[in-house]
């Protein structure tokens, strides 16, 4: 190479001309690795790294669903179709909270304002815990492209930026599951059950119900509750109607917890109506929930997510239509 040749004349120890040429292909090989896992991270589908691409950047649904596994699985973009007369789709991924969800909106309030979005809250939301922050590397992927969420990607580090130098980064804890993606077979995606983002669970459960006794008595992010708070905002800002749902689970719990009610109080300032289905007896029958006990399957879901919309109707007084929902959102900003 005429570059090492023009180092070797200048009488370069041979040590650092060695630490050159190392580091000459340590980058080379950085760009190359890093460009075909782009690609091929480009082309996921289906999957949850297709979903949350398509979430951000291709949706134009009119209802859409936010949170965690539970929203992944409890709620049914076809009835909410079928019902309301609306698009939907839903956004939930397996271990993500707040900071993604947030994320997510505001990449679609970039591009469109959906008539309405229905965050799944879950207990817990806002406890100071580290793995939130980790799971960020979810977003690491859009850091360039996405500018608008790259303050809640720095949240994982003050690093992130500079991490981002190597074109590997971004890929490096999904590299097995960009591999996965793209050497499933035609045939074997077709076995793949997604249904606007819904993923259906088949098994049933046949655990007890279980009772909590404990207090909640956790640290809160403070991160985690001004997300929330923004998002809520943003929602308003944007003509949004919102909804805040709490997920049923297989659980009786006799205290409160303290994520939900700072969760509360903040829904109460900004008129955002807060459905919660932790305790309701209809949801304590095992064979509405999946084999973990915590998520509900398909049958299970269908029930909750009627129940969802029944109650969506009831708070806007038995008639939801685009100008219904923008009537009131004008009225509660007054």
């Amino acid at each position: 190479m005429f570059w090492i040749n023009k180092i070797k004349q200048k009488g370069l120890p041979s040590l650092l001309l060695k630490a050159l040429v190392f580091l000459f292909i340590l980058f080379v090989l950085d760009f190359v690795i890093g460009t075909i896992l782009a690609n091929l991270y480009s082309k996921q589908k289906p999957g949850e790294i297709y979903r949350t691409t398509y979430s951000l950047d291709s949706t134009k649904a009119d209802v859409l669903i936010f949170g965690a596994s539970r929203a992944n699985h409890h709620y049914v973009p076809e009835i909410f179709e079928k019902r309301l007369n609306l698009s939907c789709y839903n956004t939930g991924r397996d271990g993500q909270i707040i900071f993604y969800n947030y994320a997510v909106l505001k990449s679609v309030l970039k591009r469109y304002s959906p008539k309405i979005v229905i965050l799944d809250f879950s207990r817990n939301e806002f406890e100071v815990e580290r793995q939130s922050y980790d799971r960020l590397s979810a977003l690491i992927p859009y850091y360039k492209t996405h500018p608008e969420i790259r303050h809640i990607i720095d949240l994982r580090s003050p690093f992130e930026k500079y991490k981002l130098v190597s074109k590997i980064y971004p890929y490096n804890s999904l590299i097995f599951t960009i591999f996965m993606g793209a050497t499933f077979s035609h045939e074997e995606r077709k076995h793949v059950n997604e249904q606007n983002g819904y993923i259906p669970l088949t098994k049933s459960c046949y655990t007890r119900l279980t009772v909590d006794t404990s207090y909640g008595t956790s640290l809160l992010d403070s991160n985690k509750i001004n997300a929330f708070k923004s998002f809520v905002k943003d929602c308003r800002n944007a003509n949004v109607k919102l909804f805040v749902v709490l997920s049923p689970l297989l659980i009786k719990y006799l205290h409160g917890d303290p994520s939900v009610n700072v969760a509360m109080k903040i829904a109460k300032k900004y008129n955002v109506p807060v459905f919660s289905f932790i305790n309701d007896p209809l949801f304590h029958n095992h064979l509405l929930f999946a084999d973990d006990g915590t998520h509900l399957n398909d049958r299970g879901a269908k029930i909750f997510t009627n129940q969802v919309i029944d109650s969506m109707i009831k708070n806007q007084g038995g008639n939801i239509s685009r100008q219904n929902l923008v009537d009131k959102q004008n009225i509660s900003k007054n």
